[in-house]
Parts: structure tokens; C-alpha cells; sequence
């Protein structure tokens, strides 16, 4: 992509109005060109018939339009999977093609761009929300942005082996997908979610769900064959689900057995402050506990 306008846009929640403002001017400031132009509809309006209408339209003109590079949700929480329906993928295909960053509500969105454009995404952190803080991970975030149009975007984050996963025998490639969790189970069986994942190096985090709930969804992962022939999956952070560490290990022991293929951790993603940017559709290697990814020239 050559360098464009960065739009902001609120296909989920409503952001936090003074955070957000704050942080587009520090973007702004550091040389990006940054448009935003709030809904102004509520937490409960936006789930409405209007307030999907709204919402749609303003994701809609942002991929339509030939001055945007990137597209940046201000905030996550929900409501992205009834836009998936609304929008002209025939007439996306061909047009250029636009990266959309975020995560959590967002990753709907990202699968969907994926499966039917083959567009890639950014997972990376949302201006809009308390979880956006001034730190490396956003000083990161904001050397992507800046380099678009010159370098390919790339990254890194750190891995832990999961106890009782399938051993790794050398370097690990593939193609990397994720985000969160529930929302891309309840994206199985629909068009906005690939059918099989041969030679993808998955990555998945959450919040607010309990160890159950999260068994339960992989279960679904499972029987419906999507993990055949993965390369292997990174479970990031789990916030808000577990009552001490230990059942959150014990969770991951137990998705790790079920898995066939190597499973690691990783603290360095999720709903957490420090949530380090992953390209979804980026070609990544793991290797010495660390995973490596990179878009190539065009994708990015």
C-alpha cells in the first residue's frame, strides 16, 4: 500500500471519548494523517436496526474509499458480526486492498476480510480503549503505521512450550490467523471464517470467559476439523477467566492435549495493555521460543 489517510471508525462499542481524542492527536502528531468522525450512538443504539445501519455505512465507506490505506477500530466490545452481512464483498474484490487494525469484537471483521478478500489485518491495540497505553507496544504500533508504503511490517513476540503439547522438532512456518477466541468460534459454519487451516500457525486470547466455556469452544475447533493440519497454535492471555494462576496452567495443559500439534503461551498478547502487534494473514516462523512474523511486500 502507498501511504493514505488512517480512518478511524466504530464498528463496535462506543469509545472512551476523552482517551480517544487524546491518543488521535499523539498519532497525529507523530505524522500520520488521521480522520475520525463519531456515530454518537449509545452502548444499547448501536445494536439496534439504525445503529447497525450506521455502523455499516461507516465501515462500508472507509473500504469503498480510494483515500484510505488503513483502517483503525477506535474500540472493541460488540456488534462487528452483524456488519459482516452488510457489506458489498463482490464490489470490495476489486478494489485495493486495506488493513484494518484492532482486535477483541474486531476480529470478526478481520476473519471475514481474510476469508473472502484474502485481506490482511493488524491485531494490535485501539485508541479508543483504557487498554491503550503509552508505552513500547504503542511506540511499536505506531512505527507500522508510519512505515507503510516503505517497509513490509513485521514483528516479534516471546513463547513458552506448553506442558503436555506435541514436541517441536525444528522451526515451525506458516501462515499466520487469529484473534479472539469465542468471537471466531461462533464464525464456524459461515463464510467468514476459512474452512480448513492447512500450514497456519494459529494464535488465539480472550476475556471474561471461564475455563469451560473456552474447553467447550475448542471442543467445537476440534470436531468441526479445523485444526488439521495447523502447524501449531499460540494461546496469548486469558484475561479475566481464571480465579489464580494455577487454573489458568491447568487450562492450558488441557488445551494442549487435545491439540495435535505444538501448543505454546505467550504474555505478550491479548487484552492487556501490553498487547504486542500480530499481522493476520502474515507469514511467521517459530523458532528458540520466539515467534517472527512478516507481511510480504504487497500485503502489508
Amino acid at each position: 500500500m502507498t501511504n493514505k489517510l488512517i480512518k478511524v471508525i466504530e464498528p463496535c462499542g462506543p469509545p472512551v471519548a476523552e482517551l480517544l481524542d487524546r491518543h488521535l492527536s499523539m498519532l497525529r502528531k507523530a505524522g500520520l494523517d488521521v480522520s475520525y468522525e463519531s456515530l454518537g450512538l449509545s452502548t444499547l443504539s448501536r445494536l439496534e436496526e439504525a445503529g447497525v445501519l450506521a455502523r455499516s455505512a461507516q465501515i462500508s465507506d472507509a473500504l469503498h474509499s480510494d483515500e484510505v490505506g488503513i483502517i483503525l477500530s477506535a474500540r472493541g466490545g460488540y456488534g462487528a458480526s452483524d456488519l459482516l452481512s452488510r457489506i458489498d464483498w463482490e464490489r470490495l474484490a476489486g478494489l485495493e486492498r486495506k488493513c484494518l487494525v484492532g482486535f477483541s469484537d474486531v476480529t470478526a471483521l478481520q476473519s471475514g476480510l481474510f476469508t473472502v478478500l484474502g485481506w490482511s489485518s493488524l491485531h494490535a491495540p485501539m485508541p479508543g480503549s483504557p487498554l491503550w497505553q503509552n508505552g513500547a507496544t504503542i511506540t511499536n504500533l505506531i512505527n507500522l503505521l508510519s512505515a507503510e508504503g516503505r517497509d513490509p511490517w513485521s514483528g516479534n513476540i516471546k513463547l513458552s512450550p506448553v506442558t503436555g503439547s506435541k514436541p517441536m522438532t525444528g522451526p515451525i512456518d506458516g501462515q499466520l490467523f487469529g484473534g479472539c477466541l469465542s468471537v471466531l468460534s461462533n464464525l464456524i459454519g459461515t463464510r467468514y471464517l476459512p474452512q480448513r487451516f492447512s500450514r497456519h500457525i494459529l494464535f488465539f486470547e480472550d476475556t471474561g470467559e471461564t475455563a469451560p466455556r473456552i474447553l467447550r469452544d475448542w471442543r467445537q475447533w476440534l470436531d468441526a476439523g479445523l485444526l488439521t493440519g495447523v502447524r501449531a497454535v499460540v494461546f496469548g492471555q486469558f484475561t479475566e477467566c481464571f480465579s489464580d494462576l494455577a487454573e489458568a496452567r491447568w487450562l492450558l495443559a488441557k488445551l494442549a492435549e487435545r491439540t495435535p500439534c505444538p501448543v505454546f503461551s505467550s504474555t505478550d498478547f491479548g487484552h492487556i495493555e501490553n498487547n504486542t502487534p500480530l499481522g493476520i494473514g502474515a507469514e511467521a516462523t517459530i523458532d528458540e521460543n520466539e515467534l517472527k512474523w512478516h507481511f510480504q511486500a504487497d500485503a502489508s
